[in-house]
Parts: C-alpha cells; structure tokens; sequence
C-alpha cells in the first residue's frame, strides 16, 4: 500500500507540475509595438497664417501596420502660397511588426522619389533643383535652392533611436536683375543642431534633433526664420520614430485562473491514481 500511495503522489505531482508549465509558458510571443511620423513642410506667415503639408504617421500593434495620412502630398494642399510652386512634397512612413519604425520628410526638386527601403533606410532620388522664395532684400529676391532637403529617423523597441539629415546642393540665394549669388553654402550632412545664419535676413537651425525619451527621436531637416518681410519661417523634413515597445504576453489561460486550473489538474491525476488502485485490488480479488 505505501508503494501505491508513493505512486500516486509522484503521478499527482507530474500532472499537476506539467499543467503549470503549460499556464506559464504556453503563452503567445511577445508583440513589438512601433510608430512613426512625417511632415514635409511647413510655411509660417507673420499675423498667424499657416501652410502646411500635414502629416502622415504608422502604428503597429505587432501584427498589424496601419498608416494614415498623405504620404507624397500635391503642393495643392499647402494652398495659396508662393513660397514654393513646383517640387516633390515627401512623408513617408513605416511601422514594423519586428518592433522597429522608420521615417523620411522632405522637399525635392520636381522628379524626385522617396522611398523607405529594407532596414528602414531612406532611399531618395533628388530631382531637379527646388526653389523656396522667402522674400526679398531691397531690389533682390532671396531664395533657399536645394535639389533636396530631407529628414530620416528609425527606432527599435530594445530601446534606441537615431536620425540623420541630408541637405543635396542646398544654397541661400540673392537674385538680382537675373543674377544669382549664393549667400550661403549649406553642408550636406549636418551635426544635430547646426546653427547658422545670413545676418539680418536669416537664421537657420540644420538637423534639429529632440528626444522626448529613451526610444523616441525626432528630426527637422532645417528650421528657418526670417529676419523680415510677410514670412516668418519655413520648416522643412520633420520625421519622428519611436517610441517603440515590447509588449508583455497574454498566458492562454490567464494567471487569475491558474489556481483553478491547478486544483483541476491535481483532481485529474488523483482520480485517475485512484482508479489505478481500484483495478489493481480487483486483479488481487480475482487471483
């Protein structure tokens, strides 16, 4: 008899122990959430008027990527303006189910491309020059001429974060009597943050980096402001990522019941030992 009880037991305690295995563990991978958002432009007028591009943005829930917004806006949408007439608005993003996002925003030239490529990398085709005209010094017209000003950011759920600038043969002009002088040569690959200026008509911040957290990043490609005239500032390439998470698991059978679920597994296995024992002392009866 103390054989079969000590039988039993260990059966009991098989069953119920590989049940709670299976509470804890037989639960569904863990979901990496991801997000990002992109705005080409933005025009500022002095007394408040605004034109902007809008924005587009992605979300993942770790299976399923949703984008909203315009990502290749027409020029239309920034209305009656006359700073730009002709060029390529870009706001492209992407949300990933592995927990990582991208972005790309920007201005370019009419024929040029954007898109996000394998790894969320930015892949852009600048096309002709873009001309953005920010008003005017005496007789001459300012300008800011560029075959391509963007922003790119990506982000993971580990958490990290990091974003670039790319400014393709971008100049601030002075055109007079169909003469154009270049006031001031703008570097293709800015540190975060640049700082620079055309003194009394201009001030410029390239690569403009902020980070709400660990995770999360956002870039403009370059902020203007405008020392005089009706425009007061143009803000061109913003890409934001992150931030991005891990999610916690769902157990398939939730840990409020897992003592339920236990209690259930132990009278398993104590009635099916005791239905061993009743057959055994059967099988004795007989012989």
């Amino acid at each position: 008899m103390p054989r079969v009880r000590s039988g039993l037991a260990r059966t009991a305690a098989v069953l119920a122990g590989g049940l709670a295995m299976a509470v804890l563990a037989a639960s569904p991978a863990f979901a990496d959430t991801s997000q990002s958002s992109a705005s080409a432009l933005q025009i500022s007028l002095l007394g408040g008027g605004l034109a902007s591009s809008g924005t587009a943005s992605a979300t993942n829930d770790g299976t399923t990527e949703s984008i909203s917004g315009n990502q290749n806006p027409p020029l239309g949408v920034l209305g009656g303006q006359t700073v730009i007439t002709a060029g390529v608005l870009a706001q492209n993003v992407r949300a990933f189910n592995d927990g990582t996002s991208a972005a790309c925003a920007g201005v370019l030239g009419v024929g040029g491309t954007v898109t996000i490529g394998a790894g969320g990398s930015c892949l852009v085709t600048p096309g002709s020059a873009v001309s953005l005209n920010l008003g005017t010094n005496g007789l001459a017209t300012i300008a800011l001429v560029a075959d391509a000003i963007y922003s790119s950011c990506t982000a993971t759920s580990s958490p990290s974060a990091t974003g670039t600038t790319s400014l393709v043969n971008a100049r601030i002009t002075s055109t007079l009597l169909g003469i154009e002088t270049t006031l001031l040569n703008l570097p293709a690959n800015p540190l975060p943050n640049t700082g620079l200026s055309v003194p009394g008509l201009i001030d410029l911040t390239l690569n403009n980096q902020t980070s709400s957290g660990v995770g999360q990043l956002s870039v403009t490609a370059l902020n203007l402001t405008a020392l005089g005239g009706a425009l007061a500032g143009v803000t061109i390439g913003t890409s934001s990522c992150g931030a991005n998470a891990v999610a916690p698991p769902i157990p398939v059978i939730p840990l409020a019941g897992a003592p339920l679920a236990l209690g259930i597994g132990a009278l398993a296995a104590g009635t099916t030992g005791g239905f061993s024992l009743y057959r055994r002392r059967r099988a004795a009866a007989r012989s």
